[in-house]
C-alpha cells in the first residue's frame, strides 16, 4: 500500500495514542518516525516503530516518565529522560537549549536514562529553521567494537550538524559512526536479503554477508570512524552519567536502554546579521557545488541535499512498504489492542485517517 505522508503521520500517532500516550506526545514520535521514512532512513521509520512497540509491551519504554531538568545554568542543561521516549526527550531538550542559545549565543545540554532519539536529521531540520547552527549526537545499544576488537561496546552513535542558509537547501549532516544503522541490517534480514560485506562482522570478528550472523556493525573509515564514536560517548555519557559500554542494556532481551545525548546550538546571529551568515554560507555551497566534477559524476551534493530531495519527491508519490513490515506492524497493533484480529493493513491505515 502507497501511503502519504500524512497518512503514515496519522497512523503512528493513532496507534501510539491508543496505546496510551498522550495526543501532543503521539503526534511528535509519529512526525519523527514519519520525516526518517520520507527522507529515505528506513531504519529509523515504521520499521524502527515495530521495535518501540515492542519495548512498550515489556516495559522497556516508559510510557508515563517523569521527565525531570537536573541542572540548569546560563548556558548549560541537563535532563533526566526517565527511560521514556527518545524522540521526546531530544526534542523538550532542544526546546529549552534553543531558549538559552537566543540569549547567550550558544547553550549545551545532555541527559541521561534516555531511549532512541530517532531519525536524527530531525533535530538537525528543526535547528535550521530556527537559524541555528547545531551539532548534536547520542550513544545508543552497543552495536559495534573498539578498533581490532570483538566485543560489542560502542554503539551506532550518530553525529548530526547543521547549518541555516538563505536560498540553498540547508547543510544537515546525519551520519551514523558505524557504516550503517543496525535497523538497515535487520530489514535486509527481513526481506531475506544479503548485506555488503562492509557492514558488518560477525561473532569472531570477521566479515560476514549473512544478516542473521551480523554481531558487531563496522565502523566508518576504520580507526577514525572509531574515534568519531568514542567523541560521541564521552559527550553523550560522562557529563550526563549516562549508561555506557556493558552498563547499557541488551536489545535482543528488549531492556532498557540508559542512555544519553547532547545538543549544542550557537546563534550565528550573535556574530553578524543573520542574512549576511546565510547569505555567507549560501556562496560556500555554490562555490562547492560549481567545482569541477570527477569523471562519469553529473553533480555534486552538499550534506543532507539529497534527503531534501528525497523527502520533497516522496511528499509528492507517497510511500510503499514490504508486506513483511505491513503484517508485522498491524499484528503488533492487534496485540496492542488497538484493533482487532483479522485487520489488514490498509484497514488499519483507514482506522486512523481524518
Amino acid at each position: 500500500m502507497v501511503l502519504t505522508y500524512d497518512q503514515e503521520r496519522a497512523l503512528v500517532k493513532g496507534i501510539l495514542t491508543e496505546s496510551g500516550f498522550a495526543p501532543e506526545d503521539a503526534d511528535t514520535i509519529g512526525k519523527v518516525i514519519t520525516h526518517s521514512d520520507f527522507t529515505g532512513v528506513y531504519s529509523h521509520g515504521l520499521s524502527r516503530l515495530t521495535r518501540y512497540l515492542r519495548q512498550i509491551k515489556v516495559g522497556a519504554l516508559n510510557k508515563d516518565p517523569e521527565f525531570k531538568k537536573v541542572m540548569d545554568e546560563e548556558s548549560l542543561l541537563m535532563f533526566d529522560g526517565d527511560n521514556g521516549f527518545g524522540i521526546l526527550t531530544m526534542n523538550k531538550a532542544y526546546d529549552e537549549t534553543l531558549e538559552k542559545a537566543r540569549k547567550t549565543g550558544i547553550a549545551f545540554s545532555t541527559g541521561l536514562r534516555n531511549a532512541n532519539i530517532g531519525c536524527g536529521s530531525y533535530y538537525g531540520w528543526r535547528a535550521v529553521e530556527d537559524d541555528m547552527v547545531c551539532l548534536a549526537g547520542c550513544n545508543t545499544y552497543a552495536w559495534t567494537s573498539p578498533f581490532g576488537g570483538a566485543d560489542r561496546l560502542i554503539g551506532t552513535n550518530p553525529i548530526i550538524f547543521a547549518v541555516p542558509t538563505k536560498d540553498h537547501y540547508p547543510i544537515v549532516m546525519d551520519v551514523s559512526t558505524t557504516n550503517v544503522a543496525m535497523g538497515k541490517v535487520q530489514a535486509y534480514e527481513r526481506e531475506g536479503k544479503e548485506i555488503p560485506a562492509d557492514w558488518s562482522k560477525d561473532y569472531d570478528g570477521s566479515p560476514t554477508t549473512d544478516p542473521s550472523k551480523a554481531f558487531s556493525l563496522s565502523p566508518i573509515a576504520g580507526h577514525k570512524g572509531y574515534g568519531l564514536a568514542v567523541m560521541v560517548d564521552v559527550l553523550s555519557t560522562m557529563l550526563s552519567g549516562a549508561a555506557y559500554g556493558t552498563d547499557i542494556g541488551l536489545f535482543k532481551n528488549l531492556e532498557k536502554e540508559d542512555t544519553g545525548f547532547f545538543i549544542i546550538l550557537i546563534d550565528p546571529s550573535k556574530f553578524m546579521p543573520i542574512d549576511d551568515f546565510k547569505a555567507n554560507v549560501d556562496r560556500y555551497i555554490d562555490m562547492m557545488k560549481n567545482s569541477r566534477k570527477a569523471p562519469g559524476v553529473e553533480e555534486i551534493f552538499m550534506p543532507g541535499e539529497i534527503e531534501y530531495r528525497k523527502f520533497n519527491e516522496n511528499k509528492e508519490k507517497g510511500m510503499s512498504f514490504s508486506d513483511a513490515l505491513e503484517e508485522e506492524l498491524t499484528q503488533l497493533a492487534v496485540d496492542l489492542g488497538v484493533v482487532e484480529a483479522g485487520t489488514s493493513f490498509e484497514e488499519l491505515v483507514k482506522h486512523f485517517e481524518a
